[in-house]
């Protein structure tokens, strides 16, 4: 199903700040360094986080960032794509779609995929019902909705994975088309909270959530050549017990394997990912 001479492109957007969240630009860090580790170029990935946790006063090891329980630094070498105030639902999208001119920041990166591209969203934030909280608004379900439809429509990806990780997540997917090469998986319910994971006591704050913490050690730990989104679903069905994950969109996207999205975990990552990989 994949399209062998086209480009992967990876977003990841985390739409908290302040010390109280850290968990979820813990998680963008995170997942950056798995995409990273797997060969995904940096021009191909696009980082959106409020960047205020790696040096805040609260942080008892400054420049440090971690998503686990005596986890390694996930903050060095991650892009400052937008940050601060430039972390926006309305720059999302148009980074997304690859509309420069719509972007409010001066040179922005955005996604210039074509017609055999693939495209991995990853969003970790709070949210409420048809809606995902960013730093100062809200990403309403029907704009990212309509967003993908245009892209599908001008041909921007072959296919398109997205995972959202927030409360009431389900919400933002119950009208995507099942015939648009878009799959999507949500943390919870459209009428559910999800739970955080992780408690660490140095920094007096979780480090991570539950769903977060199981698709990315799935993913740290499995040849990706082997195990296809579904795969990862039905783990995620079974290790996560507090919130029930979702799926939406085209099933057939989700049988494809996850190295064609992410490429595949190379050996030294699934080596040291080996300890600390049980949710506590």
């Amino acid at each position: 199903m994949g399209a062998a001479d086209g480009k992967k492109w990876i977003m990841l957007v985390a739409g908290s700040n302040t010390w109280d969240n850290y968990w979820d630009q813990a998680n963008v860090c995170h997942a950056y360094q798995i995409v990273h580790q797997n060969g995904i170029p940096d021009d191909q990935i696009v980082v959106m986080m409020y960047d205020d946790i790696a040096h805040n006063r609260n942080n008892p090891c400054p420049g440090n960032i971690i998503n686990k329980p005596n986890g390694p630094n996930v903050y060095p070498g991650v892009p400052k794509d937008y940050t601060g105030e430039d972390v926006t639902p309305e720059n999302f999208l148009a980074a997304l779609k690859g509309d420069r001119c719509a972007v409010k920041k001066r040179n922005p990166k955005v996604i210039t995929s074509e017609g055999n591209d693939t495209i991995f969203i990853y969003l970790t934030a709070h949210g409420q019902s048809g809606k995902l909280a960013f730093p100062n608004s809200f990403l309403y379900a029907h704009d990212l909705i309509k967003t993908i439809k245009e892209m599908a429509r001008d041909n921007k990806f072959s296919k398109m994975v997205i995972y959202m990780e927030s409360c009431h997540s389900g919400s933002m997917f119950t009208t995507l088309p099942d015939n648009i090469r878009v799959y999507a998986v949500t943390s919870t319910k459209a009428e559910e909270t999800g739970y955080s994971c992780y408690k660490d006591a140095a920094r007096k704050i979780f480090l991570s959530d539950e769903f977060s913490a199981v698709w990315m050690h799935y993913t740290e730990m499995n040849d990706l050549d082997m195990k296809t989104f579904q795969d990862q679903f039905s783990d995620l069905q079974k290790k996560i017990k507090s919130s029930c994950v979702c799926r939406f969109g085209d099933m057939k996207v989700g049988d494809c394997p996850i190295s064609v999205f992410v490429n595949n975990t190379p050996q030294r990552a699934k080596t040291r990912a080996k300890s600390n990989c049980k949710i506590q």
